[in-house]
């Protein structure tokens, strides 16, 4: 199934700023971001800390992706 994967902030140093990704039906967000390490292994440190969210919803690992949703990756930030 196709997601779009949008990515922020410092996370768009490893990954483009949005890209469609092809992941198994059913993938989770732990799975996703298990993908993304392997993919680029730099960043995992911050994958670890970032969180997710899908259609403008902050998920938990556990959530399952369908076809066709956005997928942001949101790594924290300071600011004032």
């Amino acid at each position: 199934m196709k997601i779009r994967l949008l990515c922020f902030a410092a996370m768009k140093d490893y990954f483009p700023a949005m890209e469609e990704l092809f992941v198994k039906s059913g993938s989770t967000i732990a799975e996703l971001r298990s993908s993304l390490e392997v993919r680029n292994p730099s960043a995992s440190r911050l994958l670890r800390v970032s969180r997710f969210a899908v259609n403008q919803e902050i998920v938990e690992d556990a959530y399952s992706l369908s076809d066709g949703q956005s997928v942001a990756v949101l790594p924290p930030s300071s600011g004032g």
